[in-house]
Parts: C-alpha cells; structure tokens; sequence
C-alpha cells in the first residue's frame, strides 16, 4: 500500500508531522542568517576596498591640506618662541598642489625593423615609446599603483598674525626665521599686530 501513494501524498504525510517542519523552518531561518551575515561582511570589505582606492585628486588634496596644517603649527610654534612675538596665528598659501610620481614601465620600440639603432636626433619618427604604470595585488584582491615620491608644494605667501607684530624688531625676526624656514623670499612674509 506505501508503494502505491504518489510522491505528493509522501510529501504530505512527511509534512504533517512536526519534527519534519521544525526541521524545515530551522534550516530556513538558518539560510537567512547566513545570507544576513554574508551581506554585513561584503559590505565591510566594500568600504575598506573605497578606503584604498580613492580618488587621487582627493588624497592629493588630502595630503596637501595635512601638510598645509603641519607647515602652518610647526610655523606658529616656532614664532611663538620668538622673544615678543607672543600668541600667534599664521596663514598659508600655496602654489599648487601635491604632486605624486608613480612608478611607470616604459617600453621604446622602434617601427623601422631594418634598422635597429637608436639615435637621439630631431628625425626619431621610427621610435614609439609606451608607458603603464606599475601595479601591485593587495591582500583583498586590489590593485593599487606604486608611489615613488610625492613632491610637496611651494609656498607662496606666509601671513603671520602676532601680538608683536606691531614692534619693527619682532617684525624683522619673524620675517627672517620664516623666510630661512620655508627658503622663501622676504616679499613673500607679511608680518601684522594681533588685535586684541
């Protein structure tokens, strides 16, 4: 008589029983936890692989504003020390922006196979050169290229706000520990009185 019920009617009688349907319900509720899990995880790795692979303008100006802020405190502090100088704020302006060199992979080649030297003459029209810049694997599966150097920017001007800034002594000093700081000329110093 088992072997005569259709796979419908096992199913049912399977079902009706509870321990069965606990079973399924656990393993349900199971999947989602995994899937929920496996979502939150994705989802860090994501943010982390944003952090490292940001837009180079961006960390180009972040570098620039950190290196801004650093000049500028290292500045304030070093004016603050200057005999009459007293409470300082200090202003910067610069010329451009953080410039990064990336590690590149030039090839030259040249067109002509007949001749295969090279020659630095103004008719070099046979040589192509191609340059990729070189990349590493992170350990979550990136790439990112490789920084060589990054060349910090000039300055332009230095505005320096200062309780002696009134006093023609101070004035001097100041103008002069900043100018031998920064290897800027002294048209490029203002020194000014700090209002009280």
């Amino acid at each position: 008589m088992e072997e005569n019920k259709t796979f419908r009617e096992k199913m049912s009688d399977r079902l009706n029983n509870t321990h069965t349907v606990r079973i399924i319900v656990a393993c349900g509720i199971l999947g989602i936890v995994c899937i929920l899990f496996s979502s939150f995880f994705s989802d860090s790795k994501a943010k982390k692989r944003e952090d490292t692979e940001s837009d180079p303008q961006e960390v180009s100006y972040i570098s620039l504003t950190r290196y801004e802020n650093e000049l500028r405190q290292n500045l304030a502090e070093i004016i603050c020390s200057i005999q009459g100088a007293g409470s300082t704020k200090v202003m910067l302006t610069m010329e451009s922006t953080v410039e990064q060199v990336y590690a590149t992979d030039k090839s030259v080649t040249q067109k002509d196979s007949n001749n295969t030297r090279q020659t630095d003459t103004a008719d070099n029209k046979d040589l192509s050169t191609q340059s990729t810049y070189i990349t590493v694997e992170l350990s979550d599966g990136t790439q990112q290229t490789v920084l060589v150097k990054e060349i910090q920017p000039k300055v332009r001007g230095v505005l320096v706000v200062c309780e002696g800034g009134d006093n023609e002594i101070v004035r001097e000093k100041v103008t002069d520990a900043v100018t031998k700081m920064l290897d800027i000329s002294s048209s490029k110093v203002s020194v000014a009185p700090l209002a009280n």
